[in-house]
C-alpha cells in the first residue's frame, strides 16, 4: 500500500508556487509575544434548542496545534436566533473527565468585563490572557450560561464536552458535570469557534476547509459502527502531527473548518462555502495556506459540474485576493455496489468533470489527489469508482480510521514551506 501511495504522490501533486501546565508564561513583554495564530477552530453549521442550557455551565475541550505564551478565545452566535448571555468564562488545562488541573483555571474577560452577550449572528474575542500553551495539550473552556434558548453549534465535534446545572466555570472540580448528549454520535460544541495562540516561532495557520470528510465522519468509528470521541483521527489531525514532528516549534497551526454535509454553492448543512469563506477561513488569525476539499455534497444535491466549478473558482479568487495560497483536493469516489443506492451514473460524470477541471484549468497553487488515493474497484452496475476497500468505513462516502491516516500521510509537507522560518533549527 505504501508503494501505491508514493506513486500517486509522485505523479498527481502539483508543485506549490510559492509542558502545558497552564501556569502563567514568563514575564514576556508585548514585543516578545509574537503573532496570533488560530491554533484550534470549529465552524458553526447547526442550530439546536436541546439540550436546555440556560442556567448551566458548559465545559468544552479544545486541543491547540501549536505552543505559545498568550491565548484568546472566539465565541460566536452565528446561527442562533436569540441572544445568548454568559456571566463568566474560564480556561484551564484539562485533568481527567471534566476536572481542570488545580491552579490552571484562568478567567476570560471581554473588554475587561467578566460577562458577554452575543446577539444573533454576532461573535466576539475574549481579551488576551497570558498562558503557557503547549501544542496538543487539552484545554477546558468553561462558560456560565445565563440564557440560551436557540443555540449555535458545531455538530460533529467528536469530543466529549460537559455540562452541569448552576454556575461552576471558576471551579476546577468535575462534581456535577456530565457529558453533553452525543446526538447520534456527533458530540457537539456550543458557541466556541476558535482558540488563538500568540507565538514567536509558529509559521502560519493552515486552514482545512471542507465537509464531513474534513470534519471527520467515521474517523473514530469502530468495527461495530460505534463512534468514540477524543481520538483525533481526522486527516487534519494527522497533518498537524506530521508538521509538528518535522518542524517542531516552527510548525504552522492546523485549523479544521469542516462542516458535515456542507456544500460549495447552496443548500446542505450550515452556510455554504461561498457564504462562510470570510468568517471561517479568511478571518482566521495567521492564515498562511488554505486546503479546499468540497464538492461531493453539491453533486448528491443535484448540482452540475459547471455550477460547482464556478463556485470553486470564486473561492480560489477570493483567497488569492488576500495573497494566500490555496490547494485544491480532488473529489473522492462514492460508487456504491448493489444493493446500496444513492450514487448514480450522472453523479459520477459530474465528479469526473470537476476533477478534470481541477487538473487542467483550475488555478489552485497545488492539487492534492485524494480522489486517486481513495479510488477502489469499479462498480459493475454503473462503472463508477468505489472506495479502496480497506479504507472504506462502510458507507462508500467516508474513510475509516486507516483511510484518514492514509490521507493525512499522503499530503506533501513541502507545500507548507514558509520562507526562512522553514530552515531554522
Amino acid at each position: 500500500m505504501l508503494n501505491r501511495t508514493n506513486l500517486i504522490c509522485a505523479t498527481a501533486l502539483l508543485a506549490a508556487l510559492s509542558s502545558s501546565t497552564g501556569a502563567l508564561a514568563g514575564d514576556n513583554d508585548d514585543h516578545d509575544r509574537g503573532k496570533w495564530f488560530s491554533a484550534w477552530t470549529v465552524s458553526h453549521g447547526a442550530r439546536q434548542t436541546t439540550p436546555a442550557l440556560s442556567g448551566t455551565t458548559v465545559r468544552m475541550i479544545v486541543r491547540p496545534t501549536i505552543s505559545g505564551n498568550h491565548l484568546r478565545v472566539k465565541f460566536e452566535n452565528t446561527l442562533g436566533q436569540t441572544p445568548v448571555v454568559f456571566s463568566a468564562a474560564y480556561i484551564g488545562v484539562l485533568d481527567s473527565g471534566a476536572a481542570v488541573v488545580g491552579g490552571s483555571n484562568k478567567r476570560l474577560t471581554f473588554g475587561g468585563q467578566p460577562g458577554l452577550t452575543l446577539a444573533p449572528g454576532a461573535g466576539a474575542y475574549s481579551d488576551p490572557v497570558r498562558f503557557g500553551v503547549e501544542a496538543f495539550s487539552r484545554l477546558a473552556v468553561s462558560l456560565d450560561v445565563v440564557s440560551a434558548t436557540d443555540i449555535s453549534a458545531h455538530a460533529l465535534g467528536l469530543t466529549t464536552n460537559y455540562s452541569a446545572p448552576g454556575a461552576h466555570a471558576a471551579s476546577v472540580s468535575a462534581d456535577g458535570f456530565t457529558p453533553v448528549p452525543a446526538n447520534a454520535g456527533n458530540f457537539p460544541f456550543y458557541w466556541i469557534a476558535a482558540l488563538d495562540v500568540q507565538s514567536s516561532t509558529a509559521t502560519g495557520t493552515v486552514v482545512t476547509f471542507g465537509d464531513s470528510i474534513t470534519d471527520g465522519r467515521c474517523s473514530t468509528r469502530d468495527s461495530a459502527g460505534v463512534d468514540h470521541p477524543d481520538l483525533y483521527n481526522r486527516w487534519p489531525d494527522v497533518l498537524a502531527a506530521r508538521l509538528a514532528v518535522l518542524r517542531g516549534k516552527h510548525a504552522p497551526a492546523v485549523a479544521n473548518e469542516g462542516i458535515a454535509g456542507n456544500r460549495v454553492v447552496s443548500g446542505g448543512n450550515g452556510p455554504p462555502a461561498l457564504t462562510r469563506l470570510d468568517r471561517d477561513v479568511l478571518d482566521r488569525a495567521g492564515i498562511s495556506h488554505v486546503i479546499f476539499f468540497e464538492g461531493t455534497n453539491d453533486i448528491t444535491g443535484g448540482a452540475t459540474a459547471p455550477t460547482i466549478i464556478a463556485g470553486i473558482q470564486q473561492v480560489i479568487d477570493r483567497v488569492h485576493a488576500t495573497g494566500v495560497p490555496i490547494f485544491g483536493v480532488t473529489v473522492v469516489p462514492r460508487g456504491r455496489p448493489a444493493p446500496l443506492t444513492g450514487w448514480t451514473i450522472d453523479m459520477e460524470a459530474q465528479r469526473l468533470a470537476v476533477n478534470h477541471w481541477m487538473h487542467t484549468d483550475a488555478n489552485f497553487d497545488a492539487l492534492i489527489e485524494f480522489g486517486a488515493l481513495m479510488q477502489g474497484p469499479i462498480v459493475a452496475s454503473d462503472l463508477s469508482e468505489s472506495y479502496w476497500p480497506s479504507w472504506n468505513c462502510g458507507d462508500y462516502t467516508h474513510p475509516n480510521t486507516a483511510g484518514y491516516q492514509a490521507m493525512g500521510n499522503f499530503i506533501d509537507l513541502g507545500l507548507f514551506r514558509n520562507g526562512p522560518a522553514w530552515d531554522q533549527d
